[in-house]
C-alpha cells in the first residue's frame, strides 16, 4: 500500500508538497448528484474530509503525514476507490461502476500501487481458490489442491521479490510485503530477509515501523515458550493481567467487532468455551476495537461470556503490538504454567487439542 513519490528532493520542495497537502479532484460518471463522498485515512480508520458531489464532479483534501492507504466511499453505494497517496494533486476520472479502467493523474504512489495490485491481485485469488479447493476435498483432489497452494505461494513470493528489488526505495513496496506475509508463510518466515531488500524512504513510516516491531517480536508466542504476561482493562475499566488466569488453560484469543472473519468464527469458539469451561478452560478476548459501544454489543450479540480487555485503540492495540499481531483473528492457546501449546487454532482443532491435553 506504499510507495515512494520522489528520490531525492529539495529540502524547500519538500515543504512545498506539505504545505500544498493532498487534493483530489474526481469527475466520475454513475455517481448521483448530492452523493456524499468521504475520504477515510486506512491506518487511523477515520474520516479526514467529505464533500457532495456535483455533476460527477467533487474534491477532497487531507493533509498526509507520510505516503499510506486512503480510501473514498460514496454514501449508499458499495463502492470504493482504495489508493496509496501522500501529499499529491491526484486527479480521477473514469466510470465508478468499471473502477479497473478508472484513470489516476498526479501521484507516483498511485501508479505503483495500481501496477503491484495487477500483478500481485490474480495470483492472490488464485491462492484462495486452491486454499478453498484444498480446505473441503479429499484424496487426490486434495493433494493436486495442496500442490497447487505450494506453487501459487511460489509464485507470489517471486513476484514480489522482483517488484520490490525493482522499487526497493517506495513504501509501496513496503506495504506489500506487509499484506504477503499475512497469505504466504515462506515470506512471512522470512520476513527480516525480504525487509533487507528495501531501503531509504522504504524503510520509513508506519509500514516499515510495523515490521520493524514484527521482525523485534518474531519469537513471542511461539510454542513450547512462556507468552508474556500483559496487562489491559477489560469492559469495566479493570485492570486484567494475563497472569492472573495462571493455572489454567486459556485461549488469548484477539478479534473486533469490526472483523468478519472473527465473528464467523466466533460460534466456533463460543462452543469449545462451553464443553470446556468446568474442566479448568477459559478464553480471555484481547478486541481491537475502536467504539467501545459496539465492542460491548458484539459480544453481547455473540454471546462471548468470558472476560474480555482492549484499550480501543484499533491496529495499536499495545497487547496486539506487543506480540507482532498482523492479522485477525489470531490466537495463542497456553497450559496453566502459561507456556504456549497452539497457534491459531480455527473450530475442531481448537477442541482436539484441549481434548489430548485435558483429561
Amino acid at each position: 500500500m506504499k510507495k515512494i513519490i520522489f528520490g531525492f528532493i529539495a529540502m524547500a520542495g519538500f515543504q512545498t508538497i506539505m504545505a500544498q497537502g493532498l487534493h483530489i479532484t474526481a469527475n466520475l460518471k454513475n455517481v448521483p448528484d448530492n452523493t456524499m463522498v468521504s475520504l477515510i485515512d486506512g491506518m487511523a480508520n477515520k474520516v479526514v474530509d467529505s464533500a457532495k458531489v456535483t455533476g460527477g464532479a467533487f474534491q477532497l483534501k487531507a493533509t498526509v503525514a507520510s505516503p499510506g492507504i486512503f480510501v473514498v466511499s460514496f454514501a449508499g453505494m458499495q463502492a470504493q476507490i482504495p489508493m496509496f497517496v501522500g501529499n499529491d494533486q491526484l486527479s480521477i476520472s473514469g466510470d465508478l461502476k468499471d473502477a479497473k479502467n478508472m484513470v489516476y493523474q498526479g501521484s507516483v504512489t498511485q501508479d505503483l500501487y495500481l501496477q503491484y495490485m495487477k500483478v500481485l491481485t490474480p495470483q492472490m485469488e488464485g491462492l484462495f481458490g486452491a486454499k478453498n479447493v484444498g480446505a473441503t476435498a479429499t484424496g487426490a483432489t486434495k493433494d493436486s489442491a495442496l500442490k497447487q497452494v505450494t506453487i501459487r505461494e511460489t509464485g507470489i513470493a517471486n513476484s514480489l521479490t522482483e517488484l520490490m528489488k525493482a522499487n526497493s526505495q517506495s513504501p509501496v513496496s513496503t506495504l506489500f510485503l506487509l499484506q504477503v506475509t499475512n497469505f504466504v508463510p515462506t515470506v512471512k518466515e522470512n520476513l527480516g530477509t525480504y525487509y533487507d531488500l528495501l531501503s531509504g524512504a522504504a524503510k520509513t513510516g508506519p509500514f516499515a515501523d510495523y515490521i520493524t516491531k514484527t521482525i523485534a517480536t518474531a519469537g513471542v508466542g511461539n510454542v513450547g515458550t512462556v507468552l508474556p504476561d500483559f496487562k489491559q482493562n477489560d469492559v469495566n475499566g479493570k485492570s486484567v493481567s494475563l497472569s492472573s488466569f495462571r493455572g489454567k488453560y486459556v485461549l488469548v484469543d484477539f478479534w473486533a467487532s469490526w472483523c468478519g472473519p472473527c465473528r464467523a468464527e466466533n460460534p466456533n469458539v463460543v462452543k469449545t468455551y462451553n464443553a470446556f469451561k468446568n474442566k479448568n478452560f477459559t478464553v480471555l478476548g484481547v478486541s481491537l476495537d475502536q467504539d467501545k459501544a459496539r465492542w460491548l454489543e458484539a459480544i453481547k450479540k455473540d454471546g462471548l461470556t468470558w472476560t474480555h480487555v482492549s484499550d480501543l485503540k484499533y491496529w495499536n492495540n499495545a497487547v496486539a503490538v506487543q506480540f507482532g499481531i498482523q492479522s485477525i483473528p489470531a490466537s495463542f492457546l497456553i497450559d496453566p504454567n502459561g507456556v504456549v501449546i497452539g497457534r491459531d487454532l480455527r473450530g475442531e482443532d481448537l477442541t482436539r487439542v484441549l481434548n489430548e491435553k485435558i483429561k
